[in-house]
C-alpha cells in the first residue's frame, strides 16, 4: 500500500470565500479577521485545567498571562477545552462566583485600548439544548466595581460567537499603565450541572482572544472613526466615511496609511492625507457584496502614522440575504439546444440534485464582468425556472425541456415556471444556467452557446463547462458516448468537445425533419465505466504507471486521480466550496482509501476527528471556526 498526498495551496475563509488559485488539492483555511489580538489562549489538548496560559501575550502586557476561574467555577472534565460545571442555570450577575477571568496591564510607558474579544464555545449537549445558554462578559478596571458589556449572547450549539466590539467602551481605551483591567465570562445554561466553557476544535485555534492596542504613552495619538460602524455589504458606496483626526494642526502634510483587516468585506483608500492646517480628513469606506450568506462579519479599520501612535476602528458587514448557490459549475451540462419550432432545451445531471434545487434558464445579456463585481443580465428576454421534483435527480439523469416557447411548457422531470417570452434564435444564441434570483445571480452552472459574441467571462465557468457549437445552429444534440467516463464530472470534458455534437443550420423547422438532429432529444441515461481497480484504471488513463506517479504532470499523483475518478490526462480540478464545506470528488469504487488531516504549520499534520462526511460520489469537509490559519489535505493511499 502506498500513501499518496495531494499537493499545492488553496486559502479558503472561515466566512467562506475562495480568496487564491488552486494549485492542487491541498487547501488553506483563514479564519474571520479581528482586531490584532494581544492575548488569545488556544486550549488544544487541555482538559480540566485549573488555569491556562495564553499562547499569545503581548510584551507590552505586565499582567499575568493566565486565564483563571472563579471560585465556584471549578475545573470539569471536557477535550480541548476550559470548562467548569460551575455555570448551573440560575442566570447571569456579576455578583456570583461561577466566572472565567483574565487581567491585562501596560508596561510602563505604554497604554492599553481594547478592541475585541472572540471566543469558541463547548459544552454537554443538555446544557446549551433550547433556549441555549446565555452568556456575557465584564470588565472592571479597579478589579471590585463590575460592568456587564453589551447584552447577553445566546449559543444553541458549539462554535463561535459573534465578535464583541470594544472600541465604543471609553473605559476601556487608552488606559493608563497603572490601571490593570480585569476581564470576567459568565454563563446560565439549561441544566445544574452540564459543562460549559472555552473551546479549541483544531491545535492552533483560539478558543479564546482579546484584540486591542498598546500605545507609547506621551506620543500624540491618531483618532479614528466612522459615521456608520455597521453596514450591509450591498450598501452604495461610499457604505460609510471615515475620519482620521489628529490633536493638533501641522505646518505640514500628514499622510496616514490606512488598513482593512478584511478585504473580503470593506475596503478603504492606501492612505489619506491630512492637509496642512488642518486636524482630520475624510476617507471612503467601501462595502464588498461576496454573494454568500455569511452573516455579519467583523473587521478592523487601523491607522497610523510616524510619530503618533496608531488607532483601530471596529466595522460590522451585515449579510444582505443572498441567496447562495447550491451547485458548484458543471453540476450539469446541456446536451441538447433547439431554436427551431417550439424551443427546446436538454441537460444531464452531473451530480445528484436536491428537491430543494432550483435553476434558472435564460437568454439574457450578461455584460462579462465579474459575479458580485458588477456582473449583470440585461431585462430583455425571458427567464424558466426548473425545480428539481421531492425525490430529487439522480447524478447521470438527462431532463429534457420541452415548449418552452409556449405556455404548454414541460420537463421530463421536475417543474417549470417562466417569467416573460423565451425563443430562442436561429441566429446565433446564448443560454445561460444559473442560480441566485431571477435578476441577480450568485452563481452559474453551465452555458450553451451558438455565437461568440455573447460574453461568458465573469461568470466563474471554465472551458468544460462552457459548451460552444457551430455559429447560428439551429437545433444539436449530443451524441457522444453516455457509458465511458469514471465518475460524471469526467463527462464535461467529453460533452464540451463539439465533435461529438451533430448539428443543422437552414431554412425552415429542422427540430422534426426526420434527419438528426430532431426532437425529442435523447433521454438514455449517462453511466459510469466499471472500475476494475486501479491497474484497470492507470492502462486507460496513466499509461500503466505506477500510483505515485504523475502522468499528466499537474501535481497530483494517479493514485489521487484514480480515488477522484479522473481521467488522469488533464488538470485535476480543485475541491469546491458550498456554503461552508470542501468538497473532493469521489469515485466511490475505487479500491482506495483516505484520510483528510490538518495542520497549522505545513510540517506536522493530525487527522481530522469531526467534520468529515463520505457522500459516496464525494468526501466533504466542514470547515471548523477559529480566529488561526489551518490547512487542509486529502491523503489517499491506494493499491500499487
Amino acid at each position: 500500500m502506498k500513501l499518496l498526498l495531494t499537493s499545492g495551496i488553496c486559502p479558503f475563509r472561515c466566512s467562506r470565500k475562495l480568496e487564491l488559485g488552486m494549485v492542487g488539492l491541498l487547501a488553506a483555511l483563514v479564519l474571520p479577521a479581528a482586531a490584532a489580538p494581544i492575548a488569545a489562549w488556544d486550549f488544544y489538548g487541555e482538559n480540566a485545567v485549573p488555569t491556562s496560559t495564553a499562547e499569545v501575550f503581548d510584551a507590552k502586557l505586565d499582567s499575568a498571562n493566565t486565564l483563571t476561574r472563579g471560585l465556584t467555577a471549578t475545573a470539569s472534565v471536557g477535550g480541548n477545552s476550559f470548562r467548569t460545571q460551575g455555570f448551573k442555570n440560575d442566570g447571569i450577575s456579576i455578583s456570583n462566583s461561577d466566572y472565567f477571568q483574565v487581567t491585562l496591564s501596560a508596561v510602563p510607558g505604554y497604554s492599553l485600548s481594547l478592541a475585541t474579544i472572540d471566543a469558541n464555545f463547548s459544552g454537554t449537549a443538555g446544557f446549551y439544548s433550547s433556549p441555549g445558554v446565555a452568556g456575557q462578559f465584564a470588565y472592571s478596571t479597579d478589579g471590585s466595581l463590575f460592568t456587564l458589556i453589551d447584552n447577553s449572547f445566546v449559543m444553541m450549539a458549539t462554535g463561535s460567537m459573534s465578535q464583541i466590539n470594544l472600541s465604543a467602551v471609553a473605559a476601556l481605551q487608552t488606559l493608563p499603565d497603572a490601571t490593570t483591567v480585569t476581564l470576567r465570562y459568565y454563563a446560565s445554561g439549561q441544566t445544574s450541572g452540564g459543562g460549559w466553557g472555552f473551546w479549541s476544535d483544531v491545535a492552533g485555534h483560539y478558543g479564546l482572544a482579546i484584540g486591542g492596542t498598546l500605545a507609547v504613552s506621551g506620543l500624540p495619538s491618531l483618532t479614528l472613526s466612522a459615521d456608520r460602524t455597521s453596514f450591509s455589504e450591498s450598501a452604495a458606496a461610499p457604505a460609510a466615511t471615515g475620519t482620521v483626526t489628529i490633536p493638533t494642526v501641522l505646518a505640514s502634510d500628514l499622510v496616514v496609511t490606512l488598513v482593512s483587516s478584511d478585504l473580503t468585506e470593506a475596503g478603504v483608500p492606501a492612505s489619506v492625507t491630512i492637509r496642512t492646517g488642518n486636524t482630520f480628513a475624510n476617507f471612503p469606506i467601501t462595502a464588498v457584496d461576496d454573494l454568500l450568506v455569511d452573516g455579519t462579519q467583523s473587521l478592523s479599520l487601523t491607522a497610523s502614522a510616524i510619530g503618533y501612535n496608531s488607532a483601530v476602528q471596529a466595522i460590522s458587514v451585515t449579510d444582505d440575504g443572498d441567496t447562495p448557490p447550491s451547485l458548484s459549475p458543471g453540476a450539469i451540462a446541456f446536451v441538447g439546444f433547439n431554436a427551431d419550432g417550439n424551443a427546446d432545451l436538454a441537460f444531464v445531471a452531473l451530480v445528484p440534485l436536491a428537491a430543494s434545487d432550483a435553476i434558472f434558464f435564460t437568454h439574457r445579456v450578461w455584460n462579462g464582468q465579474n459575479l458580485g463585481q458588477g456582473g449583470a443580465f440585461d431585462a430583455g428576454e425571458g427567464v424558466i425556472t426548473w425545480s428539481a421534483p421531492a425525490a430529487g435527480v439522480a447524478a447521470g439523469t438527462v431532463v429534457i425541456l420541452n415548449s418552452l416557447g409556449h405556455s404548454s411548457r414541460s420537463a421530463s422531470v421536475g417543474t417549470l415556471t417562466a417569467i416573460g417570452s423565451f425563443n430562442l434564435s436561429v441566429d446565433g444564441e446564448t443560454v445561460y444556467a444559473y442560480q441566485g434570483s431571477v435578476a441577480s445571480p450568485t452563481g452559474f452552472v453551465a452555458i450553451i452557446t451558438t455565437q461568440t459574441t455573447d460574453a461568458t467571462t465573469g461568470t466563474g465557468l471554465n472551458a468544460a463547462q462552457v459548451i460552444h457549437l457551430t455559429s447560428n445552429a439551429d437545433i444539436a444534440a449530443f451524441i457522444g458516448s453516455r457509458s465511458n467516463q469514471p465518475n460524471f464530472a469526467a463527462y464535461l470534458s467529453v460533452i464540451a468537445t463539439p465533435a461529438n455534437w451533430i448539428t443543422e443550420d437552414g431554412s425552415g423547422d429542422q427540430s422534426n425533419n426526420l434527419i438528426a438532429p430532431d426532437v425529442p432529444f435523447d433521454t438514455t441515461a449517462f453511466s459510469l465505466a466499471s472500475a476494475g481497480g486501479y491497474v484497470a484504471w492507470a492502462a486507460i488513463y496513466a499509461n500503466h504507471q505506477a500510483a505515485d506517479a504523475d502522468a499528466d504532470g499537474d501535481g497530483v499523483s494517479n493514485g489521487v486521480e484514480y480515488f477522484m475518478g479522473e481521467t488522469g490526462g488533464a488538470f485535476t480540478p480543485p475541491p469546491t466550496v458550498t456554503n461552508g464545506k470542501i468538497s473532493w470528488r469521489h469515485n466511490a469504487a475505487a479500491t482506495a482509501s483516505y484520510t483528510i488531516t490538518t495542520s497549522t504549520d505545513l510540517l506536522h499534520w493530525q487527522p481530522a476527528t469531526q467534520g468529515v462526511k463520505d457522500n459516496g460520489d464525494s468526501v466533504e469537509f466542514t470547515l471548523p471556526l477559529g480566529v488561526q490559519r489551518v490547512f487542509v489535505r486529502l491523503e489517499v493511499t491506494a493499491a500499487p
